[in-house]
């Protein structure tokens, strides 16, 4: 999953960069008024830094939705339209014989604040239902689908609980075919005030932790969002762009407040909810140190490692470690690290070259060291990644892998593929003869004659097949047979 990640991240960034921006809001605000959400479209698109946070964010909440759908983690949610039906039956039967858990400490309303009015409790099995709603809702924000969440709500009879949580929404105005006809909004014209009172309830410890968390991460508080997230990665990173993005939308805004006729926030709530919520604007590099610094301990993943510096754009890093990895990771991750080094390169992003090739090399090797009983079903595929090396390296490659196959049914379609990817097939053919030759003489040159004459033989024998099987190859080379005819001299001397 995290290699699959990492591919639509780079997807992602490569997708915002190659688009055409506005280079400036001004060039798309020609209305002396707009709606708050028509103010902060131009925003994003004219605000390179911005829209990255936002491409950031997408991918965090894409790569969520894709686990949750692949382990339901979550506790699903009966709907039955009734809030905390059990405490409504339990008031239903009142005094009745009936009534086994009749309590004192229970609630006698079933308005939403009776709770807290009341300093009373609600049923048991209600109080579970209600975690299980809370933390099914949060999911579903962080997982980008905050419709889903809204519905979850009203399915689960809390629709007042839907209605919190839609309280950050942008004012718009809805198009109308008949200008004549009456104005229709969208969003919260009370934005500021619904996001003052929102901070009650993410300051409130008593409060559900995921119900605090959600109307947080939609007000800008970041400290009652962290405990929901539990030290993982990727759950930090969202919640602290969530926040960074929230409090760049609300200074934009505060900032065009004459172009913006939707902001009707009174002065006095504007100076309360200022000076109850303030939001350290950070750069992307200081919200990865303030997720660092929130993990308990532990460490970035390899390809958490690529991911950060893919954000950053820090390319050279990525390289850097690439090479302290070639020797202690595991195989399928110098296959990913070949692969982004490949398409980084059709990227134009490739600062440094040698350690690129020093990668590729690397996984060309490991696909040829698996090749142990003589053939290969595609030749093609490691003769492109072959050619992607410098030529020296191409042949020496390449006559390894035509040293590994000795079967001579497999050896045409190695010749072929090498020729069709470019690589000096005929090159690589003598330095795989020449080597074959330069280990049967090291192997005379090291004879141990205390060993049975049998097998002494036996050795010999395998190293003087495998001499002239080597030189098939230059026999399957049209131009080569003159080389294959002064090879055999050199061997028979």
């Amino acid at each position: 999953a995290e290699e699959a990640n990492t591919w639509k991240l780079l997807h992602c960034l490569y997708a915002d960069s190659i688009s055409e921006h506005p280079e400036s809001v001004d060039n798309l605000i020609t209305e002396t008024t707009l709606s708050q959400q028509t103010l902060v479209n131009a925003l994003f698109r004219s605000d390179s830094e911005l829209r990255l946070l936002q491409v950031l964010v997408d991918w965090l909440e894409a790569t969520a939705a894709y686990q949750e759908e692949a382990t339901k983690t979550t506790a699903p949610i009966i709907g039955n339209n009734v809030q905390w039906a059990n405490t409504l039956h339990q008031l239903l039967i009142g005094n009745s014989l009936f009534n086994k858990e009749k309590s004192k400490s229970m609630v006698t309303c079933m308005d939403p604040d009776a709770p807290y009015r009341q300093k009373k409790i609600i049923h048991s099995d209600d109080q579970k239902d209600d975690y299980d709603l809370c933390k099914r809702v949060f999911t579903e924000v962080r997982c980008g689908k905050f419709k889903e969440a809204v519905s979850l709500c009203i399915s689960a009879g809390q629709a007042w609980r839907g209605a919190v949580i839609q309280g950050w929404m942008l004012l718009h105005y809805l198009p109308r075919e008949d200008q004549n006809s009456p104005l229709e909004i969208g969003g919260n014209p009370n934005r500021d005030l619904w996001k003052w009172c929102a901070l009650g309830i993410a300051n409130n410890v008593n409060e559900n932790i995921f119900y605090r968390a959600t109307v947080g991460i939609l007000s800008g508080h970041l400290h009652s969002t962290l405990s929901a997230c539990q030290g993982n990665w990727e759950d930090l990173l969202w919640a602290h762009l969530k926040i960074q993005i929230e409090a760049r939308v609300d200074k934009f805004l505060r900032e065009h407040h004459v172009t913006a006729d939707a902001n009707t926030t009174p002065s006095d709530v504007l100076e309360l909810l200022t000076s109850e919520l303030q939001i350290e604007e950070l750069g992307l590099e200081q919200v990865f140190n303030a997720v660092k610094s929130l993990m308990n301990g532990k460490r970035e993943s390899y390809y958490q490692t690529c991911q950060r510096n893919l954000m950053l754009g820090y390319i050279r890093d990525i390289m850097q470690n690439s090479l302290d990895w070639l020797d202690t990771t595991e195989e399928k991750f110098i296959r990913f690290l070949a692969h982004m080094i490949l398409v980084l390169r059709l990227m134009g992003k490739d600062p440094q070259h040698d350690i690129g090739d020093q990668v590729l090399e690397k996984y060309i090797t490991q696909l040829i060291s698996k090749l142990i009983d003589g053939t290969i079903e595609c030749p093609e595929l490691i003769a492109y990644y072959t050619s992607t090396v410098p030529v020296p390296r191409q042949i020496v490659l390449y006559a390894d892998l035509m040293d590994h196959i000795y079967k001579s049914d497999y050896r045409e379609g190695v010749v072929k593929a090498g020729n069709t990817a470019g690589v000096d097939v005929a090159a690589a053919a003598r330095v795989a003869i020449k080597k074959a030759i330069s280990d049967i003489q090291q192997s005379y040159g090291n004879l141990d004659f205390t060993s049975p004459h049998t097998t002494i033989l036996d050795k010999d024998k395998t190293l003087i097949d495998r001499v002239i099987l080597s030189l098939e190859w230059l026999a399957l080379i049209s131009d080569q047979l003159q080389e294959a005819l002064w090879l055999s001299n050199a061997m028979i001397r």
